[in-house]
């Protein structure tokens, strides 16, 4: 069996790159989690909802 090398630039590159990408994704579901938030709220307010606790 060959041993592995491992170009450990290569592998924090790619990490980067996967952290970046996971930093946009979370930015974007809580942008989504605001925006459903809101429109939730805007429903509960128009049906008199907002008058009782939650």
């Amino acid at each position: 069996m060959q041993d592995l090398v491992v170009d450990q630039r290569r592998v924090i590159a790619a990490l980067r790159r996967r952290i970046d990408e996971l930093s946009y994704e979370n930015a974007l579901l809580s942008a989504a989690v605001d925006q459903q938030r809101e429109e939730i709220d805007e429903l509960r307010g128009a049906n008199g909802a907002g008058d009782h606790p939650r």
